[in-house]
């Protein structure tokens, strides 16, 4: 029914945007990966659409920054006991890219680090999405970062690992480092990403 929509971003949190289509407020339910990638409040934006309708919870609308994440989020409501709410909370666990190289190398382990995912429930996502998701295309299972910076960014990105912190959140904090500043170690970048991450955290 509905394919996308564009119009003026009038409302964003984390979870939940709304976009002013000619005078109409759509409301669409978001993962973090999109809300990542928005522009600021008053800013045209084109959001992906999926409609949904359920006599429990009626008519929603889920909105994604990008055609990899739309095909995901449908790819993971195809599979028993995962509804909406649960495809968003794996697509704000890990970052679309991290995801697929889960599911097609079987890492169940990173997979259960997103809230509400178990280990039979990783299990099953894979086992349900190794042989799909290669028909999610246009993306590159690659590295986030530009080529040129790839060693000491993935250098950093291990030695923040191995930290504890989590994937995600790393590769949100140093690509926004890579973007504002100009580093020439994985030293300075990891210096700099815990203290960023450590800002983040007491705020």
């Amino acid at each position: 029914m509905y394919s996308y929509l564009k119009g003026i971003l009038t409302e964003k949190d984390p979870t939940i945007i709304v976009i002013d289509c000619n005078g109409i407020g759509y409301e669409l339910l978001i993962p973090l990966s999109t809300f990542d990638k928005l522009p600021g409040i008053g800013s045209e934006v084109k959001i992906l659409v999926h409609y949904s309708f359920n006599e429990s919870d009626g008519v929603r609308l889920f909105g994604f920054y990008s055609n990899e994440e739309k095909a995901l989020f449908r790819q993971l409501i195809n599979i028993s006991k995962v509804g909406p709410k649960l495809a968003l909370s794996v697509l704000s666990g890990l970052s679309v890219v991290d995801l697929l190289r889960a599911i097609q190398i079987g890492d169940v382990k990173l997979i259960s680090t997103i809230h509400g995912i178990g280990k039979k429930s990783a299990e099953r996502l894979v086992i349900e999405l190794k042989d799909k998701v290669g028909n999610i295309s246009n993306i590159s299972l690659g590295s986030d970062y530009s080529e040129a910076d790839t060693e000491i960014t993935q250098d950093a990105e291990t030695a923040l690992l191995t930290l504890g912190y989590k994937r995600y959140d790393i590769r949100k904090i140093i690509f926004k480092l890579m973007k504002d500043n100009d580093y020439t170690s994985s030293e300075e970048i990891t210096k700099a990403a815990i203290k960023a991450l450590y800002k983040k955290r007491n705020i």
